[in-house]
């Protein structure tokens, strides 16, 4: 049986720690990297980091970048601190940001990020390892499920090597991978990284979709993570600004098409909505002028992705 660190609050304790058994790591497995990314997390950080510690980190070095926290974010760190390879906290440009400055600090072969608010299943980072020792894998992805703050599933998310391809997956908002079920190679990220700056919402879905458009995808048939969605998820707190921006990423990689019923959602969401100029359910009051822009840069978007494939037809007919 393990015994894990002390907690520091009786909410950092994860349901599955009595009792738990950790399998050891084997000498063979290569190295991972995990890198996470927080700002003011400490209301879910301490179960993230005992997530992790539901798994045997031999070969596994944790990587934080932190964005300047404010919160109790340093106290949980610090009862932690010999869990973590290193620990960064200065102020950053956002998520995307802090993620680009931790994949520069990874030494492994192996690439993964844990958001502070989403868990990592207990035994489960070694069968990741396996999969790409096994299959001499890029891009692995594994099962996992959408929760409310207390773990209770809202939405499965079980995965099939013919669910896992690039056509597929441009239909991203139907189609979508769970970030932390997410795991790539550094040959993969060098190939499609780093992420866009200038995404503040659909940054996984930009680089996954450009890793799954080069590299096919390896299922680890079995549960990997758990991403929590509450009420302080930006996703959750802008869904009109994700919407629109992750139509815009469909388009960038030419799933036209699909872009539009990305925007359809928009459509819709605004149609169910109250009178002219109310609040809307899901939104910001804040948020439409912004939706303008996102919609006309998606315009823009959309005829520039014609005009490529349409160049690109006629020069192949030639």
């Amino acid at each position: 049986m393990t015994t894990l660190p002390e907690p520091l609050t009786r909410a950092g304790v994860l349901p599955w720690e009595a009792g738990l058994k950790l399998e050891p790591a084997e000498e063979t497995l290569p190295g991972l990297s995990i890198v996470i990314p927080i700002y003011n997390a400490g209301d879910f950080l301490e179960r993230t980091i005992r997530s992790l510690l539901g798994n045997d980190l031999t070969g596994v070095e944790i990587i934080v970048m932190d964005g300047g926290s404010t919160d109790n974010t340093a106290e949980i760190l610090a009862h932690y601190e010999g869990t973590f390879a290193t620990v960064v906290s200065e102020p950053d440009e956002g998520q995307s940001d802090a993620l680009n400055k931790g994949f520069a600090r990874a030494s492994h072969d192996i690439l993964h990020w844990l958001n502070g608010d989403d868990v990592i299943l207990p035994n489960t980072l070694n069968a990741v390892r396996r999969a790409f020792r096994d299959t001499d894998a890029d891009l692995v992805v594994g099962d996992a499920a959408l929760t409310e703050i207390d773990l209770s599933v809202i939405h499965q998310s079980r995965q099939s090597p013919d669910r896992l391809t690039f056509e597929r997956l441009k239909d991203y908002s139907a189609n979508h991978l769970i970030q932390p079920s997410v795991f790539f190679s550094r040959k993969a990220w060098e190939a499609a990284g780093p992420l866009k700056a200038e995404l503040e919402y659909a940054m996984d879905a930009d680089l996954f979709l450009a890793m799954a458009a080069q590299f096919p995808i390896r299922h680890v048939a079995r549960e990997i993570a758990y991403s929590v969605y509450h009420e302080g998820c930006k996703t959750r707190k802008k869904r009109a600004e994700s919407i629109a921006e992750l139509a815009m990423v469909q388009a960038r990689h030419g799933a036209l098409d699909e872009a539009g019923r990305t925007l359809a959602m928009l459509v819709d969401l605004y149609n169910q909505s109250a009178g002219e100029g109310e609040a809307k359910p899901g939104y910001d009051t804040g948020d439409y002028g912004v939706l303008l822009k996102r919609m006309t840069a998606l315009e823009a978007e959309v005829e520039k992705n014609r005009a490529l494939t349409l160049a690109q037809d006629l020069k192949q007919t030639r």
